[in-house]
Formats: C-alpha cells, structure tokens, sequence
C-alpha cells in the first residue's frame, strides 16, 4: 500500500466525521480511530514534519476539541494529519485503517457527536492538563530545569491528587514515580534551557563533528524525554556516533562534566529546595 493510500484513508476517516457533524450523528467510531492516530503519532517526535504539527496532534486527544470542534476545525485536522499517516508503522496503519467502508458510524439522531468517556480517564487528563498549562510556575522550573520549592511541589500535588484525580489514581497510572520527575517526563525539557545546560560544549570549537554530534543527541533526548537514564547513552541513536568513552578518549575530563550535566539536569527534575 502506498502513502496516497494511507492518507486517502484517513481523508475518508475524517469526511464521515465531517458528515455526522452536519447530520448531528454520532461519531465515536472514527473519532476513536482519529485519537489513536493522533497517539501513535504523538510518539515519532523525532520526525520534523510530525513536529510541526505537534499543537494539533496533542489537541485531537482532548475531550474539549470533540466537544467543540466545527466543520472547519475538522477539516484542518484532515489537512494537518493526512500526510503524517504514512510515518506510522504498517501494522500499526492496519489497526486503525482497516473496515473503514463497513459501519463506521454509530448512527444515532440529535446525540452528541463523541461520547468523551474515553478520554475521562486520569492518564490522559494528566497529560492535557500538564501541556495547555506549561507556564504555571512549577511546570515551567521544570521545563526550565530550575529547582522547586517545597510550595511548588505542593501546588502539584494538589492539582494532580485533587483537581484532576485522586492520590489513589495516580498511583494506579504511574506507580512510585516522583510527581515532578513524571510532570518532566511529560512537558519536557525546554529546548533553550537543554542548549544553556550544554552551552560550553555547543559553543566550544574544541569538539570534532563526532563529539558535537553526541552532544546534540543529548540535548534532543532531554527535550523529548525531560530525564536521561544514563544507560540509554549505550543504545541508539547514541550507540551509532560512539560512546562516550571513545570519542572523548582523549579528554576524560569532558566525558565526566558530561556526565554530571546530565545528573544535573535529573536532579533539578527531583530535588526540592527547602525539603
């Protein structure tokens, strides 16, 4: 199957939303493809032409945009996405591409068009929550690895333990993570802040393209994934530049400030000043 296909497919995905919009029918079906799309394709955020159109893939998984969205808004979903499909693994594409011209609408007369249980549940209010309110102070020391305070960590604990689900919640979704390790893990690492953490190394000529390279990688896995686990420095994409050992083999000192940037950086994702 070519790409034209896929997102051929995904234009019929989204005219029969379009329709049920006009017929004021319900649309769960489809609309439940359409989030899942948005959600495998929330995690290819190495993929610049994905990252361009990251506001209107993390909006497509919120119960507000069903709840809200006109025939427009639908429309540039259509345009937005359609050429994002072909990214998405085939056996992937089959899950949410297949029997699309059997009964994809559950046809039901003047109901809403998206029935939200879906998307009540607490992971994903988490997610939505932490992303449309980056700016709120603790949310952004962390995105901009700066130290919390005792106050910033109880702000979110409330909002996540009280506002937007219990302790009991949280717990059961992501175990003994740290609140604000797993709120890092979600936004991020702001991308100004990750290059300022790194600047002596970007900016220094004594590097060689490798060792840049290496360095990059670094930065780009912290904007993605707001942590670093040491280990992963020995897989890939890392593993194909070298390791940290041989590129700087030559200069050990640069490998170990390396190294405690990155523990740094974790730390700040932790550690409460005052605690």
């Amino acid at each position: 199957m070519n790409d034209d296909e896929f997102a051929k497919r995904f234009d019929l995905l989204m005219y029969t939303i379009e329709l049920a919009k006009l017929q004021t029918k319900n649309a769960t079906k489809p609309i439940r493809s359409v989030i899942r799309t948005a959600e495998a394709l929330s995690k290819l955020g190495s993929i610049p032409q994905v990252m361009e159109q990251k506001y209107i893939i993390e909006k497509v998984q919120t119960e507000e945009f069903w709840s809200e969205a006109d025939i427009f808004e639908l429309e540039a979903v259509r345009e937005a996405l359609r050429d994002l499909v072909k990214f998405l693994e085939k056996e992937t594409q089959k899950i949410y591409y297949t029997n699309f011209k059997d009964q994809v609408l559950e046809v039901k007369e003047n109901g809403p068009m998206f029935n939200v249980n879906d998307l009540k549940n607490y992971r994903k209010k988490v997610e939505h929550y932490l992303h449309e309110h980056r700016d709120q102070m603790a949310i952004y020391k962390l995105r901009n690895n700066k130290k919390l305070t005792v106050q910033d960590l109880k702000t979110l604990e409330h909002i996540l333990w009280n506002e937007l689900g219990t302790q009991e919640d949280y717990k059961r979704e992501f175990g003994d993570t740290p609140i604000t390790k797993l709120v890092r893990q979600i936004v991020g690492l702001d991308p100004q802040a990750a290059n300022e953490a790194f600047s002596e190394f970007l900016s220094s000529e004594r590097l060689n393209i490798q060792q840049s390279r290496f360095i990059k990688l670094i930065v780009d896995y912290f904007v993605k994934n707001g942590v670093m686990d040491k280990r992963v420095l020995q897989e890939e994409p890392f593993k194909t530049v070298g390791s940290i050992v041989e590129l700087f083999k030559d200069n050990m000192d640069d490998a170990r400030r390396i190294i405690s940037i990155i523990d740094e950086i974790n730390r700040n994702s932790e550690d409460i000043v005052g605690a």
